[in-house]
C-alpha cells in the first residue's frame, strides 16, 4: 500500500541500500504501526478465523512454522483451509514474502452462513489453492486487490494456483471474488511501477541523506501505517516546507516550486502567479502562508477578517440555541458504525449542558430520538432558534440516523431545507484566515477566551477512549465508568468550545450582537 507514496519508496530502499546517517535519523522516529484501524482489522481477521475453526474443526489449519515450506506443506497434504501461512516468491525481478489470511483449496468455496464465516466443498479436489484477506473496509479497494493478487502470483510460480474465486473478505461480511489472473495482471502493472521507482533510485547510487530527497511525503494517506509518521512533519518544520500552508494542495505546490518557491516564508512576500496559479490564487496562499510566518517567528496568533458577510448574515443569538456535538465510533461491531454520544449546549437558562449515551444499536435508537424530540420542542418554543456545529459531520450524521432508523425522517429533511443548522466552520474559512496550520476548533481557539478542562484533547483521541471503554465494560465497571465521564467531559467543551466561537465570531462585526 505505501508502494503508492514515493517518499516511503525511497527511504525504504535506502535504508536497504545502508545510505550514511539515514539509520541514525529516522531511528529516532521508528514505531510500530498501531491504531484503531489495524487493530480492528486484526480482531476481524481473528474472529474470522475462529468462526471457520469453530465449523470445520481440523479442516482449519495454522502452519507450525511460519515459513513457506511449513505453508506448502499443509498445501500437500491437502488442508481445505490454511489460516496465517506464508508466501515468498513470485514472478518479479524482486522477491515478495507475504502472509495471506486465507488459503483455501480450490474445491471448496467460503461463504456467510447465519452471519458467521465457514466453508462448504462444492466438487471434487484436481489441486490448487485461492488466496483471501480480510479488509475491515467494506469496498474491495485496488490495493487490497493488489495484495491478493501478490499472493495468487507466488501461487502461480509454485504451480499450486487454483484459477479463480481468490478474493477479499469484508468488513461488511460480504465476500468479494476475483480471477486469479485478472489480479495477477491488474498487479504487474502496479509492481512493474514501484519497481522502476527502486531501479531508477538505485541508479542514483545514493551515497548520503540529502542524496535521498526532501523526506517528505507528497500526501499523508499512508501515515497512519508509516513506520516513521513524524518524520514528515519534523522535515516539514526544518525545512519551513509549503505543506505547513493551511489548505495547500500538491499541484500548488509544485507549481510554486517550478517558481523557485519553497518554503513558507518565500511563499509569504510572494505575489506573482506562476505556470498554474493565477494572482488570485497565488495571492489566497500567500496571504496564508504570511501569517503563519507572522505566528511561527512571533509565536503570535493573529487573523484577517475578509469578509463579514458570513458573520452578519449569521441568525442573531436566540434563547432556543443549541451548540451540537456527535461523538460517533467507526469500529462498532455493525455496518455503519455507531453515534454513541449526543451533546449539546442550550443558553435558554445559562449554560447548560445534555448529553445521552448509546452503547448499542437499539440505544442509538433511543438517543437519537431523544435529541430530536427535545430540539423539535425547543424550536416550537423558539421559533427563531438554531442548531449551531463545527464541520458538516452533525447534519451528515443526522440524516443517515433518520433512514437507519426509519425515525424523523420528514423533520429531518425539514431542519436541512430550512437552514436550522449553522455549520460554524463555514462561517469561518468564508470569513477569515488565520495564522494556523489547520482551521479544527482546537486551533480557533487561540483566538477567543475559552479553556479546554477534558484530558481528551483530540476527536480520534475520543474513540480511543471509547474503544478503551467498550474493553473495560466487562471487566472493570469503575475503570469503564472514568472513561465515559472522560469522554462526555470532552464533548461537553466541544459544544461550549462552539458557543464561544459563535459569539467571538459576532463580536468582531458591528451591529450583530
Amino acid at each position: 500500500m505505501r508502494a503508492k507514496c514515493s517518499h516511503c519508496v525511497r527511504i525504504a530502499t535506502a535504508r536497504e541500500l545502508g545510505v550514511d546517517g539515514l539509520a541514525e535519523l529516522i531511528d529516532q522516529f521508528k514505531v510500530t504501526p498501531d491504531n484503531l484501524a489495524i487493530r480492528y482489522g486484526m480482531r476481524f481477521e481473528e474472529a474470522l478465523e475462529q468462526e471457520l475453526i469453530d465449523s470445520l474443526g481440523d479442516q482449519v489449519q495454522q502452519p507450525k512454522e511460519k515459513t513457506t515450506e511449513a505453508t506448502i506443506e499443509l498445501m500437500s497434504e491437502g488442508v481445505p483451509v490454511i489460516y496465517q501461512g506464508v508466501l515468498r516468491g513470485g514472478s518479479g525481478a524482486m522477491g515478495f514474502s507475504g502472509r495471506p489470511d486465507f488459503l483455501v483449496r480450490s474445491d471448496f468455496r467460503l461463504e456467510f452462513v447465519s452471519g458467521l464465516l465457514t466453508a462448504r466443498q462444492v466438487d471434487g479436489w484436481s489441486g490448487g489453492y485461492t488466496a483471501w484477506d480480510a479488509k475491515l473496509s467494506s469496498t474491495p479497494k485496488p490495493e487490497y486487490q493488489v495484495q491478493v493478487g501478490l499472493y495468487a502470483d507466488v501461487l502461480r510460480e509454485l504451480g499450486l494456483m487454483a484459477p479463480s474465486h481468490h478474493g477479499l473478505i469484508l468488513g461488511s461480511r460480504e465476500l468479494v471474488d476475483f480471477s486469479g489472473e485478472v489480479l495477477i495482471a491488474q498487479m504487474v502493472e502496479e509492481r512493474n511501477a514501484y519497481l522502476k521507482q527502486v531501479y531508477a533510485f538505485i541508479d542514483e547510487d545514493p551515497q548520503r541523506v540529502e542524496d535521498i530527497g526532501g523526506l517528505i511525503c507528497d500526501a499523508s494517506s499512508y501515515c497512519d501505517i508509516c513506520e516513521y509518521p513524524d518524520l514528515c512533519q519534523h522535515m516539514r518544520v526544518e525545512t519551513n516546507h509549503l505543506q505547513l500552508v493551511a489548505g495547500i494542495t500538491r499541484p500548488q505546490i509544485e507549481s510554486l516550486n517550478r517558481a523557485g518557491i519553497k518554503t513558507v516564508a518565500a511563499l509569504g512576500s510572494f505575489d506573482s502567479s506562476t505556470d498554474k496559479l493565477s494572482n488570485e490564487q497565488v495571492a489566497k496562499v500567500s496571504r496564508q502562508a504570511r501569517l503563519q510566518q507572522h505566528t511561527y517567528d512571533s509565536g503570535e496568533h493573529i487573523f484577517e477578517l475578509l469578509d463579514a458577510k458570513p458573520i452578519l448574515t449569521m441568525p442573531k443569538e436566540d434563547e432556543g440555541d443549541i451548540f451540537f456535538d456527535l461523538e460517533g465510533f467507526s469500529f462498532f461491531n455493525e455496518p455503519g458504525g455507531i453515534e454513541y454520544l449526543f451533546g449539546y449546549t442550550s443558553i435558554s437558562k445559562g449554560e447548560e449542558f445534555h448529553w445521552t449515551w448509546a452503547d448499542s444499536r437499539e440505544e442509538e435508537k433511543v438517543a437519537f430520538e431523544k435529541f430530536m424530540h427535545d430540539l423539535l420542542n425547543r424550536i416550537t418554543a423558539n421559533p427563531g432558534a438554531h442548531i449551531y456545529h463545527y464541520a458538516p459531520y452533525e447534519q451528515t450524521a443526522l440524516k443517515k440516523l433518520a433512514e437507519r432508523h426509519d425515525s424523523y425522517r420528514i423533520a429531518v429533511d425539514e431542519l436541512l431545507a430550512t437552514n436550522r443548522f449553522v455549520d460554524l466552520y463555514r462561517v469561518v474559512k468564508q470569513s477569515l484566515a488565520i495564522s494556523q496550520e489547520s482551521y479544527s476548533i482546537k486551533k480557533l481557539e487561540n483566538y477567543y477566551d475559552f479553556g479546554r478542562v477534558s484530558e481528551v484533547k483530540e476527536a480520534m483521541g475520543s474513540m480511543e477512549y471509547y474503544d478503551q471503554y467498550l474493553n473495560a465494560l466487562e471487566q472493570d465497571a469503575a475503570e469503564a465508568e472514568k472513561l465515559k465521564r472522560q469522554v462526555i467531559a470532552y464533548n461537553q467543551d466541544d459544544c461550549a468550545s462552539t458557543l464561544a466561537l459563535a459569539r467571538w465570531l459576532r463580536s468582531l462585526v458591528d451591529g450583530n450582537v
